[in-house]
């Protein structure tokens, strides 16, 4: 289940079942490649997903909803005050855990960023799919994490993918649901998700931001 929230606050989700994580970017895209890698580390039937796409929304939905147990947050998205906005944040929800996913990724940035108590790790946008799991589990473990800026793996050489692959990636770059992508194509959901597995075995990735965010100069 994911609530989506842009400039009003959603209901108290603290008598909800499972794990409620509040998930704030600016990109919709990005939050749906966060929400799909909660479920795989989380389990996608035990935990509850609040979206907002700016600072204000953030702080409104972590004030009314007391029962969220970790808060991804992009340090660059509209009304985060260069920052300002998330020390807000941690002093107004000291017990809210805070993992910062920016592709702000300045020394001076990253040493304030993580001197705020309830911040426990700082990921670039541009780290494997790897380092940010490992920094959703120490969050929720109380485990706070140095900066590590790791370069994402090297690509194979030889990617190809066929046209009807790479039409269905383009599709995929501008946001389009599966859904979506199907219908735009004339074609069956199903077809676009078994399109979508050989894309991922292609790239070498994971999720749905990595396959779109791949450089096209390495196809």
């Amino acid at each position: 289940m994911c609530l989506q929230i842009s400039s009003s606050v959603c209901s108290d989700s603290s008598s909800s079942d499972g794990l409620t994580v509040l998930i704030a970017d600016d990109h919709a895209l990005i939050r749906d490649g966060m929400r799909g890698l909660l479920g795989e580390v989380l389990g996608r039937d035990g935990v509850h997903c609040l979206e907002v796409a700016d600072g204000e929304a953030l702080l409104r939905a972590a004030r009314a909803n007391p029962g969220v147990r970790l808060a991804l947050v992009d340090l660059n998205m509209p009304g985060m005050e260069r920052g300002q906005r998330l020390a807000e944040l941690a002093h107004r929800c000291p017990g809210l855990p805070l993992v910062v996913i920016s592709a702000l990724t300045s020394p001076d940035v990253v040493r304030r960023t993580l001197e705020l108590p309830s911040v426990h790790a700082f990921v670039p946008k541009s780290a494997p799919s790897e380092q940010i799991t490992e920094a959703i589990r120490a969050a929720l473990q109380g485990r706070r994490l140095p900066f590590a800026h790791r370069a994402p793996e090297s690509r194979r050489p030889d990617v190809v993918l066929t046209p009807r692959m790479e039409e269905i990636r383009q599709l995929l770059r501008q946001g389009m649901s599966n859904k979506l992508i199907a219908r735009t194509l004339g074609i069956s959901e199903g077809t676009v998700k078994n399109h979508m597995s050989e894309i991922f075995k292609a790239l070498q990735v994971s999720n749905r931001t990595q396959a779109a965010q791949f450089d096209a100069d390495q196809l």
